[in-house]
Formats: structure tokens, sequence, C-alpha cells
């Protein structure tokens, strides 16, 4: 049984269980801080955002990765670094009728 296991999770990566969607290899173009909205939610916008994440992304600050991912989002902006954003595409952001998804993942440096 736990052969089979290894077999199906090395041929679907965790990512087709978790329905994300990565970002073309971009700069990062704005953020947005909400001080109220969501417990203080943050928004994300790409020079190049993915096909089902058009709009942009976005942060919950009840996230366990909140500070880790804001840390990164920081230095990649400050650094004008070549960034990939995972978005989660069934989890759309309540703050705006756009399609704006839930940071799964935050990545540069590759």
């Amino acid at each position: 049984m736990r052969k089979i296991l290894y077999i199906v999770l090395i041929l679907f990566p965790f990512s087709a269980f978790c329905a994300t969607e990565a970002s073309p290899k971009s700069k990062i173009k704005s953020m947005v801080s909400y001080s109220e909205y969501g417990g203080g939610d943050v928004q994300v916008v790409l020079e190049s955002n993915g096909t089902i994440c058009v709009n942009r992304y976005f942060l919950k600050k009840l996230d366990p990765g909140f500070d880790a991912n804001m840390a990164m989002l920081l230095a990649a902006y400050h650094s004008k670094s070549t960034i990939r954003i995972y978005g989660h595409t069934d989890q759309k952001w309540a703050g705006s009728s756009g399609y704006y998804c839930h940071v799964y993942q935050v990545s540069y440096g590759y």
C-alpha cells in the first residue's frame, strides 16, 4: 500500500490536489495593505499575473505563513527581483468581484 501511495505522490504533484496555479515569473507591480478589512489583508499585483488568477493575489493576516510570505514579498519588491506566486484558484478573495487568488506559496531565486 505504501508503494502505491509513493507512486501516486510522484506522478501527481501536491499542487494538483490543492487547485493551485503558478504565476509567470514576474516582478511585483504593486502591493496594497488593508488596516481593517479581513484583519489586515494584503493584495499583491504582479507585472504578469496567472491565467486564472488574472487580477491579483491576496494574503490573509490570519494565515500561518503570513509573516514569512510578507517578508519575502517585501524583499522581492524592494530588490526588484523576479518571483513566482502559486495561488489557490478555488479560494477567491471576498473583498472584490475580481479573481484574486489566495497565496499558497511565494518563491524566487531559481
